[in-house]
């Protein structure tokens, strides 16, 4: 019996033994982040713009502002000159077209975004969320939506596949 009463007694003490370790050790690590914040100095406007001229050039891939503007070119040649039921006569067509500007927009939202965000002197990293989400703008626009919207438009005409990564 007393042999059953001194286990217990020796694992309470083991067990407040490795609690009273546990808060010691995550005390640490917190204790020497306060510590040792690295100053972020903010970058004037002109580094801002430097930088985000960097990023875009690193992120943007080379043929998608022709994309882009052949897409505007096709707008103004079709979609635009079409009346309600040419444009619903055509089955998906309006889904197409909606989303193409909807991913147009987000480009150039995500683009604003990140232009103000530099200026403001923050470096923003190519892993940031807003870098990463325009990258897949750019892909989804350039690679999927507008072709499907010219082969629906143009079936003949419709581009062929690009291959972003010889270029």
């Amino acid at each position: 019996m007393n042999s059953i009463i001194y286990l217990v007694i020796a694992l309470l003490l083991l067990t407040a033994i490795i609690l009273l370790l546990m808060t010691e050790f995550n005390k640490r690590p917190a204790e020497s982040v306060e510590e040792s914040p690295a100053p972020v100095q903010a970058m004037s406007k002109e580094e801002g713009e430097d930088h985000f001229s960097l990023l875009m050039n690193a992120i943007t891939p080379a043929w998608y502002w022709r994309v882009n503007h052949e897409y505007i070119d096709f707008l103004h040649a079709t979609i635009k000159r079409m009346d309600v039921t040419q444009i619903k006569s055509t089955p998906g067509l309006f889904d197409a077209q909606r989303r193409c500007s909807d991913l147009n927009s987000a480009v150039y939202k995500y683009y604003d975004n990140l232009k103000q965000r530099c200026q403001n002197g923050e470096k923003v990293p190519r892993t940031d969320l807003d870098v990463v989400n325009l990258q897949q703008c750019f892909r989804e626009f350039s690679m999927d939506a507008y072709p499907a919207l010219v082969a629906l438009v143009w079936p003949e005409y419709q581009r062929p596949f690009v291959k972003p990564y010889l270029v």
